[in-house]
């Protein structure tokens, strides 16, 4: 992952929900296979910021949110033997569901850092807050 200097919050974003979405169906099809191959998403993470400026960052967190439920309903339904199937990546190797689902966690945390970092940066006015929830 680029430093957070280099990416834009848009482009962090995009960056997620592509691959959020591209282990969510690794781990779906780690159910159904044996142990199938997968290969490294990294030459296209340079895409992710030209993406960027195609979608609304509404409609990004949204899909990410969409994809989490995504996860969270593959991970209740798979039950203990399911976490345990798993999928063979190219650089990373035997990654189990219950692996993806970590890793997924963790890579969220590190461009969620990145994105803080952005927010700090940005000045009072140029800053816009996005309900995610309706206000009472």
């Amino acid at each position: 992952m680029p430093s957070g200097h280099e990416w834009c919050i848009a482009a962090h974003l995009t960056h997620l929900l592509r691959i959020e979405r591209v282990y969510v169906e690794r781990a779906r099809v780690a159910l159904v296979e044996v142990e199938p191959y997968a290969a490294s998403t990294r030459v296209h993470n340079d895409d992710d910021p030209g993406l960027a400026q195609h979608l609304a960052v509404p409609q990004m967190v949204h899909g990410l949110l969409n994809t989490r439920r995504d996860l969270l309903a593959l991970l209740a339904a798979c039950g203990e033997a399911g976490l345990q199937k798993a999928i063979r990546h190219e650089t990373l190797g035997r990654m189990t569901v219950e692996e993806i689902a970590v890793k997924m966690a963790g890579h969220e945390d590190e461009h969620a850092a990145a994105i803080g970092i952005l927010v700090k940066q940005a000045p009072a006015s140029a800053r816009v807050i996005i309900p995610l929830a309706q206000r009472s």
